[in-house]
């Protein structure tokens, strides 16, 4: 059953999607989930509308490294196909939290709280997930400089794609699912060159 601190977290991130943040008044929120407007039922459970970006944000990142690290316990065939595995997790998971992520996108910067999580998520949270997999990858014992380079040079493709799913784009035309083969194949052979040059 779901209780009222629940009611008004899915309301508020309702209307931001409808509204923005900005434009999804405290009030309105209230009144979604039947509270009367402006009479403090919003301030007993959160204290802000940020705390509620802050809170949507614990569990998109939560839910996300869950599913990263269950499929990394997976026994793949093969590099390609935990890689691939995961990219798709990661877009799809993107995919259904994308009105949150624009929301993020448009009103994130200009509140500080939300402005350091999201830099903590990208810097921290699913970067680490990332660095561990291409370490072992290189079969290095520790995350040096060269496992970050060949982290993001793998994966800061997919974090535009990741943006231009959120903006509904399609760059030139293409087909996100021909992107993203050709991301995992472009990533493949990079990764089997910088692996063969190591040894």
């Amino acid at each position: 059953m779901k209780t009222t601190s629940d009611e008004i977290y899915e309301a508020a991130l309702r209307l931001f999607a409808e509204k923005g943040y900005k434009g999804a008044s405290i009030g309105a929120i209230e009144e979604a989930v039947g509270l009367a407007p402006r009479a403090g039922g919003f301030y007993r459970h959160f204290s802000s509308k940020e705390d509620i970006l802050l809170l949507a944000m614990d569990r998109y990142a939560a839910e996300l490294i869950d599913e990263i690290e269950a499929l990394k316990q997976i026994d793949m065939p093969s590099p390609r196909e935990e890689m691939e595995k995961i990219a798709i997790a990661v877009r799809d998971h993107a995919w259904r939290h994308r009105h949150l992520r624009v929301v993020l996108r448009q009103d994130g910067r200009a509140l500080p709280k939300v402005r350091a999580r999201i830099r903590q998520f990208n810097q921290a949270d699913a970067w680490l997930v990332l660095l561990d997999w291409t370490r072992k990858q290189l079969g290095a014992e520790t995350v040096d400089d060269e496992v970050r380079l060949h982290t993001f040079q793998m994966f800061s493709l997919l974090a535009l794609v990741l943006y231009l799913q959120d903006v509904d784009e399609r760059p030139l035309g293409l087909n996100p699912d021909n992107v993203l083969e050709h991301w995992l194949d472009s990533s493949m052979d990079y990764l089997d060159r910088i692996t063969t040059r190591r040894r």
